[in-house]
């Protein structure tokens, strides 16, 4: 089977790496639409690809397998009310607030958007949330708006009865008024054409879909939906893509597990004067870190203000491993980098360091130029947490950029696996 160049159409038409997905399924797929359509060889496949929209329609709905559920990683969407309730509204009185959810899926996460604002207290009449996909069999059963047991997930499900009705045993439909506030569309991201006709958004949602592109493609989807951000605008991304924004002029929000981002803020030089340097909010994970030795320690935990507190919160040994390690995230989160750097390095070496804690200075240290050490601490973790799904793509990322694509591969699969696992 002629599978690079089909694998090659993958990348281009739809920025999808195979090894991402898995390189078994993009061949089986391949074989089961071959059978389908009666085409006998794959050179002919690849040209009905290329010419025949409906078969890519067909082969892509196919490939791409959805798995989310609503409220998937709720403290984003959380987040996301309570500051249009709050700064955003004061900021633009009545504007309409717009929202964009890219890729959409079968719509979990576009509804739980109109839900999570509606809860706020943000009228849905000045919402408008665009939901954007590249699988149409993914877009007809988010505009149906009818799901199953696996789209709800904890235990915090009031939001259902408050929001969906029940159809029969086991499936619940939106309700009305919650659909519209969505506007279900197909589109690809890649297109030259896809920013065009499309307003600023005040927030984008783009969570999990850049661990499957290649690095060269990462960029160029970034750059492509900052033009698409306001200025004032939020990004709210997966657990492993942080990191990539950083050196795109993004820094985190400081909102635990949120993954939210914003644009750093810049001061505006004020004519006439003499330009002073510009002041920049700093991303939690900015790089590269200067090295601190014995007395540099001694000197951040003993400094008077706001990183002296932290540093001496951290630094006492009285206190949970837990602890510590939410004051070290804190610290970098309001940009005391190198603080943070030099606690989490001191608990690394404290008998019973956890995952929690070699995962936060595997980000740290991958930020701050040292992968060799990150992968190290990602390994570490992996070890003692061999699910978390973060740390698997992760490594995945920092596989390929070695040049590793087989095990880059073999990460993205046990991704997958692990995932599927959850969804059961």
């Amino acid at each position: 089977m002629n599978e690079g160049a089909i694998e090659t159409w993958l990348q281009l038409f739809a920025g999808l790496d195979a090894s991402a997905l898995g390189a078994e399924t993009v061949a089986r797929v391949v074989r089961e639409r071959m059978r389908a359509i009666f085409c006998p060889t794959e050179a002919e496949y690849l040209a009905c690809l290329t010419a025949n929209a409906e078969e890519r329609h067909a082969f892509i709905d196919r490939v791409i397998v959805p798995e989310t559920w609503f409220f998937r990683d709720r403290p984003a969407f959380d987040a996301l009310g309570r500051h249009v309730v709050g700064a955003w509204r004061e900021a633009h009185p009545g504007a309409t607030l717009r929202v964009l959810s890219l890729p959409c899926s079968t719509g979990e996460e576009a509804y739980s958007l109109a839900m999570a604002l509606d809860m706020a207290g943000h009228p849905l009449s000045s919402v408008q949330i665009d939901a954007v996909d590249l699988s149409p069999r993914n877009l007809e059963q988010a505009r149906l708006g009818v799901y199953g047991p696996n789209s709800f997930r904890g235990n915090d499900l009031l939001f259902r009865d408050r929001y969906l009705d029940p159809l029969g045993e086991d499936h619940w439909r939106v309700r009305d008024h919650l659909r519209a506030a969505v506007r279900f569309d197909w589109g690809n991201i890649l297109a030259e054409n896809f920013h065009l006709g499309r307003p600023g958004y005040d927030a984008i949602f783009c969570r999990n879909l850049l661990i499957y592109f290649n690095r060269a493609t990462q960029a160029k989807v970034i750059r492509k939906m900052d033009r698409l951000l306001v200025s004032d605008g939020w990004f709210a991304v997966g657990p492993a893509e942080s990191v990539l924004f950083f050196k795109h002029g993004y820094a985190s929000l400081p909102m635990p597990s949120g993954f939210l981002l914003q644009r750093r803020v810049v001061a505006p030089v004020r004519w006439g004067a003499r330009p002073e340097k510009p002041r920049e909010t700093r991303p939690c994970l900015p790089g590269p870190f200067l090295s601190f030795g014995a007395s540099d320690r001694e000197k951040a935990a003993s400094q008077g203000g706001e990183v002296g507190r932290s540093a001496a919160v951290a630094g006492d040994d009285r206190l949970e491993l837990g602890e510590m390690v939410a004051e070290i995230e804190r610290m970098a989160n309001r940009g005391h980098m190198g603080e943070a750097m030099i606690l989490g390095e001191k608990l690394l070496g404290r008998e019973g360091a956890s995952a929690p804690l070699f995962f936060l200075m595997a980000i740290l240290t991958e930020a701050a130029g040292d992968p060799v050490r990150a992968e190290f601490l990602f390994r570490k973790t992996l070890y003692l947490d061999p699910e978390r799904v973060d740390v698997l793509a992760h490594l995945a990322l920092l596989a390929e950029r070695n040049g590793h694509k087989g095990e880059a591969r073999r990460f993205r699969e046990r991704t997958q696996r692990v995932l599927k696992k959850g969804a059961r």
